[in-house]
């Protein structure tokens, strides 16, 4: 019913070439080239747009204490933002997780540096609470 609709509005006569859409391997990929070519969009993949990607990332998940859903809906946000072509799901997924577990790091040797520096006995102190 949808198709038969479109297909009208369109003016597609023969609605069964819909079912060969997905036959075709290259027929998404070059949908996307032709949205990113229309509309000005980068290569997710892109190393000048990559860089400032995960630099807008990794400053997000350093300064925010978001879980993995606001982080990711942050991330599509500025790939929307800065007319990136949005990666599958669980590319995006797996990298805000990468840059998460980055930053937790990043926080725990942090607070390890900070707390020895005010006494050299409490990160042992604080490790034997456990």
């Amino acid at each position: 019913m949808v198709v038969e609709y479109l297909a009208g509005q369109l003016g597609i006569e023969d609605v069964s070439c819909v079912k060969q859409y997905t036959e075709r391997k290259p027929t998404a990929y070059e949908h996307a080239w032709e949205i990113r070519d229309a509309y000005a969009y980068h290569e997710y993949d892109d190393a000048q747009w990559g860089r400032k990607f995960r630099t807008f990332l990794h400053g997000r998940a350093w300064t925010h204490a978001e879980g993995p859903v606001a982080l990711f809906n942050q991330a599509v946000g500025w790939l929307r933002r800065h007319r990136v072509l949005l990666p599958g799901v669980s590319v995006l997924a797996r990298k805000v997780s990468e840059v998460r577990t980055v930053a937790e790091k990043r926080l725990h040797a942090t607070v390890a540096r900070a707390a020895h520096r005010a006494d050299a006995a409490l990160p042992g102190d604080l490790v034997a609470t456990w």
